[in-house]
């Protein structure tokens, strides 16, 4: 049945066979990880970032199952701007007390060196979603990183270069979940510091528009923002898993804008979202435009997302978690 399309069809050349990389060690999904006598999250810093927030909220989920997880950043200082409980210390303090029955996760690929020099014997790099060439690089198998993925995005591409992570789903505090607070008709929240250029240019073309930047604010801080808003617009184009949108959903905003490279596991279109293709600053314009003249479409599309952000709960994150390192709940809670 397709002759037509073989007489249309050129000759083929046959590309010159690439040398062969070396075989990645098998896998065995039922190899028993030995457990770690302390487990440790290394950081490089306190501030105000998703990927942050999301190693100090498994060293506590990790501590409250019954597996103490002490952070470490550069100057043994805590995040502030949201609420977290795990140990703190010094990077110097971990390299001095570290053993090697202990387990060091890290997500960072800036240090990678640091983590290197470190006598543990498991080493677990934590995919947040940077989707940067550093994280490809630290899934290298030669490196000895073992992998744990935040997002389906991530979790394919591990599988895509012969890697298996386990996923680990996304969980949102209870603070951003909106409970019927009061809305501000039309306003538009958005996190200016994920695609200047791209505000920029809607707001330009919506001078009318309300926009609520949220930008080097508390969780607090952020949550009342969001619960407010009327929409959320999310102008990032690169990110495997955008934590804002998904934080956005679950306090009641209707979510437009970009997908960046994995936001489709929660952001799908006309059902949760309205999605725009990744730069494209005149089709934000578009959508908000129709969705301000269309409630019913409006108010479908905040019920969708909400309705899909219920998945994404810290108790879900926290078992999910202790299954992908290979722990039981030892908290007397499960």
């Amino acid at each position: 049945m397709f002759t037509w399309l073989k007489k249309k069809q050129r000759p083929i050349e046959v590309p010159v066979a690439a040398p062969v990389a070396a075989p990645i060690p098998s896998f065995d999904p039922g190899a028993v990880k030995p457990l770690p006598s302390h487990f440790y999250y290394v950081l490089p810093g306190t501030g105000i970032y998703g990927g942050v927030k999301k190693g100090f909220h498994c060293a506590d989920m990790l501590t409250d199952s019954g597996y103490p997880c002490t952070v470490a950043t550069p100057d043994g200082s805590r995040s502030t701007w949201f609420d977290n409980h795990c140990a703190v210390i010094t990077r110097d303090e971990l390299a001095a007390r570290c053993l090697p029955s202990d387990a060091i996760l890290f997500s960072c690929p800036a240090d990678a060196p640091y983590i290197d020099s470190l006598c543990a014997k498991r080493k677990i790099l934590h995919m947040q979603g940077a989707n940067t060439p550093g994280d490809w690089e630290m899934i290298d198998p030669a490196r000895g990183y073992e992998c744990i993925s935040h997002g389906q995005h991530m979790t394919f591409q591990l599988q895509l270069r012969g890697r298996v992570g386990p996923y680990v789903a996304m969980g949102i505090p209870d603070i951003l979940r909106w409970r019927g607070e009061p809305k501000i008709p039309g306003s538009i929240a958005v996190m200016p510091r994920k695609g200047a250029a791209v505000l920029k240019a809607v707001q330009e073309a919506m001078p009318e528009a309300n926009f609520l930047a949220i930008e080097g604010s508390s969780e607090a801080e952020t949550a009342a923002k969001l619960k407010s808003a009327d929409f959320f617009m999310t102008i990032s184009e690169n990110e495997a898993l955008g934590l804002p949108p998904l934080e956005a959903m679950c306090a009641g905003c209707c979510v437009i804008g970009f997908p960046g490279v994995g936001g489709f596991e929660f952001m799908r279109h006309l059902e949760t979202a309205c999605v725009i293709p990744n730069g494209d600053a005149a089709g934000l314009v578009a959508g908000l435009r129709w969705l301000l003249a269309d409630t019913d479409r409006r108010e479908a599309l905040r019920r969708g997302g909400m309705e899909l952000s219920k998945y994404y709960t810290m108790d879900r994150e926290r078992h999910y978690l202790l299954r992908a390192l290979g722990l039981t709940d030892r908290s007397g809670t499960a």
